[in-house]
């Protein structure tokens, strides 16, 4: 079985800090997002304020998230995915054609894909990324176990 990422919402404050595209949702499927990173080495190019530096990015919006929890997901569930990111991509972001954003997508979902499986099921992810010396973005994932909210007594 394949992985892959949903959004954790602990608090309103993704809702506070996500004023640019919103906040997601809780469980919405996010991706790593890292494709669509301001260029660091410039400053932010948003305003207000994206923090595409320590965020992921809804499949199917511009709505952002700090922590993920990693999921597993059938097989099925990742061509559903690049088909919704493929038709968000064309509408909201305006790319050229559907084969050119169905291929971002595509890439975009298996990165996530590839980025999930590094760590066990149920656990929640943050990311950091950076400018690296070569102008590439570096990313750093700092992982927690699942915080049971409401599974113990006070």
């Amino acid at each position: 079985m394949k992985k892959f990422l949903k959004a954790v919402r602990l608090d309103n404050s993704d809702a506070e800090l996500y004023q640019h595209g919103g906040a997601c949702d809780e469980d919405e499927w996010v991706t790593s997002g890292g494709f669509a990173v301001c260029n660091l080495a410039e400053g932010y190019r948003c305003e207000p304020r994206c923090y595409c530096d320590a965020s992921f990015l809804s499949l199917t919006r511009r709505a952002r998230c700090t922590i993920a929890e990693i999921v597993e997901v059938e097989e099925a569930d990742l061509e559903i995915f690049k088909d919704q990111m493929a038709q968000h991509l064309l509408f909201d972001w305006k790319a050229p054609d559907f084969d050119i954003a169905h291929g971002v997508a595509e890439e975009e979902i298996n990165y996530t894909v590839d980025l999930a499986a590094t760590f066990p099921a149920n656990v929640w992810i943050t990311v950091t990324r950076s400018q690296a010396v070569d102008d590439s973005i570096d990313e750093k994932y700092n992982q927690y176990q699942r915080l049971m909210v409401g599974a113990h007594k006070l």
